[in-house]
């Protein structure tokens, strides 16, 4: 949904900002097309005065001129500062308010030093004209639309920065979004074609088990029940598959009992794991913890995901995995799953959620990213890497189901 939105907002500012300029020019050219009329009036009425040899004709018709250009400088309201050669002001038109006051009419020596301050800006922007008959010189300013003309390319600019920006954003989330399909459509197909092993596997214990059982030695495990938990497992794994391209039904889920179970399945295996013996698993995750709106197949192969990953990293040196819960965060629960071991490398920490990011040497990179997938996409939670001195740490929130 919120791809389909952004998509529509980039849509709309692309045609608004299109429509803007379309609308901007079209202004400037009637703009352009009135002055170059207005001046052609005007010269027009030169070439009728040179033409004429009666005094008065000519004094009416530059009277004429005259008038249309002090009406077309009303219109384009450009400043201007007449002063004598020395810069004392003589009159002035169409100035800022913050130069003239309010009311427009100065009449203190304060404001009228303004005025002459202000011609002198004008000179440093667009210098003066001098008529050295008349002892005077003309500042002009620019163009009440000449000053807003300034912004228009910048404005272009920064919404084109924005509009392209969030195109090579959606392009971004299409093409992760497409991988993900991929590897979903994957996933199932993988978890149909287990399918037929599986159901023969479960008929074959079946058989096991009603033959008679050979003895074990005190304190060893019984290896067929090994075998069906082993079997049920990758009935799990298989139903987890099915789950992870479509939307699951949410239910009360109790991450307590769910973590232990996977305490006690990954303790019963870590010497099968060649891993170091001394890797301890702790869970602090009292009976006050409430519990959480999931699917207790997907959740639990989140957390087993980051246990996992925590286990390879302390393989060589062993160490301690925490699975804590911190207490609530407004309508979720937070929870931390932290490990001693070597952590992640600086330059992986942005994109470690990333698919084919890994720090194994013979790693996929699939594990964290189907974490965040499983926990934000179908739990509507969050999952983020914290910055500790030493180990990994991985703080989880997930929302707490409504009758807790």
């Amino acid at each position: 949904m919120s791809r389909r939105v952004t998509t529509l907002l980039v849509a709309v500012a692309f045609a608004a900002v299109l429509l803007a300029f379309l609308v901007f020019m079209r202004q400037q050219e009637r703009l352009v097309r009135r002055d170059a009329e207005v001046f052609e009036r005007v010269n027009a009425l030169m070439y009728a005065i040179t033409a004429t040899t009666d005094p008065e004709e000519q004094r009416r018709m530059v009277g004429d001129a005259q008038a249309q250009l002090f009406a077309e400088l009303q219109r384009m309201r450009i400043p201007v500062v007449i002063t004598d050669t020395l810069g004392v002001p003589q009159n002035f038109a169409f100035l800022p308010a913050r130069v003239v006051g309010e009311d427009g009419r100065p009449d203190t020596p304060e404001e009228f030093e303004r005025i002459a301050e202000y011609a002198r800006e004008l000179d440093r922007d667009r210098g003066h004209v001098s008529y050295p008959e008349l002892d005077l010189e003309a500042h002009f300013g620019e163009p009440a639309f000449l000053r807003r003309l300034r912004w228009i390319p910048w404005l272009t600019a920064t919404a084109l920065v924005v509009i392209v920006g969030g195109g090579a954003w959606l392009i971004f989330t299409s093409f992760r979004s497409e991988r993900e399909r991929i590897w979903s459509a994957m996933a199932r197909e993988s978890a149909h074609q287990m399918g037929t092993p599986l159901s023969s596997l479960v008929g074959w214990l079946e058989v096991l088990e009603t033959r008679e059982r050979p003895s074990a030695n005190p304190g060893e495990p019984d290896l067929i029940d090994e075998m069906a938990d082993d079997v049920r497992r990758l009935q799990k794994v298989s139903r987890r598959f099915e789950l992870i391209g479509r939307k699951p039904k949410l239910e009360p889920v109790s991450l307590r009992e769910s973590v232990e179970q996977l305490r006690r399945y990954f303790e019963a295996r870590l010497p099968s794991l060649r891993t170091a013996s001394s890797i301890d698993i702790s869970v602090e995750i009292g009976d006050e913890a409430p519990e959480v709106e999931g699917n207790a197949t997907l959740l639990e192969w989140a957390f087993e995901n980051l246990i996992k990953n925590a286990v390879d990293a302390m393989a060589a040196t062993g160490g301690r995995i925490t699975i804590a819960y911190l207490g609530p965060n407004g309508r979720r629960s937070v929870y931390r799953v932290s490990d001693t071991g070597p952590g992640v490398p600086q330059n992986l920490r942005d994109k470690i959620f990333d698919i084919g990011v890994t720090t194994k040497e013979r790693g996929w990179g699939v594990g964290l990213s189907l974490t965040r997938r499983i926990i934000e996409d179908m739990h509507d939670g969050s999952i983020q890497l914290e910055d500790t001195a030493r180990g990994a740490s991985f703080r989880v929130e997930l929302r707490r189901a409504r009758e807790a």
